[in-house]
């Protein structure tokens, strides 16, 4: 008795790991094309796929940053990334200038152009909205205007 259901158990197991193994596999090409996009070593922790997009998230746990990665099914191109970061978008205090801002979009995407920076209020918080382009995307970034800290970045790829 015992001996059948260690047989059993051992081949569930088998299955399981050649199924996730095949899973896997099939978004391999969608993964790799995330990966080229975000920093090395962040961690995958969940793919998703519905109406022809792969959604794939990673976490990086040394910078606390969350990466939700859209890759487009049939051509395995990356469409967005958003990346969200630990600390809130927003202040009642504004310390920052426009000026300190646009640095701080060209220290993190030199290649940016055609910035446009905004203060935005959500509540009683405001916080600056910066939109620029670069030859591989268009990009929204959330700026907290006390502490200058990319709060939520979203590239939107052509």
């Amino acid at each position: 008795m015992m001996k059948k259901i260690l047989l059993v158990a051992f081949t569930l197991l088998i299955t399981l790991f050649a199924s996730v193994g095949f899973a896997a596999s099939k978004y391999d090409p969608a993964i790799a094309a995330a990966k080229a996009e975000i920093p090395a070593g962040v961690e995958l922790y969940g793919i998703e796929e519905k109406e022809g997009k792969i959604e794939l998230n990673f976490y990086d746990g040394n910078t606390l940053l969350s990466y939700e990665v859209e890759v487009i099914a049939a051509t395995n191109k990356v469409k967005e990334i958003e990346i969200k970061g630990s600390n809130l978008p927003g202040s009642t205090r504004i310390t920052k200038t426009e000026a300190d801002i646009r640095s701080i979009v060209l220290g993190e995407y030199p290649d940016a152009q055609n910035i446009r920076i905004e203060v935005e209020t959500d509540g009683n918080l405001r916080y600056y909205e910066a939109e620029f382009t670069t030859p591989k995307y268009k990009a929204e970034l959330k700026i907290n205007p006390h502490t200058g800290a990319i709060c939520k970045r979203e590239l939107n790829y052509f």
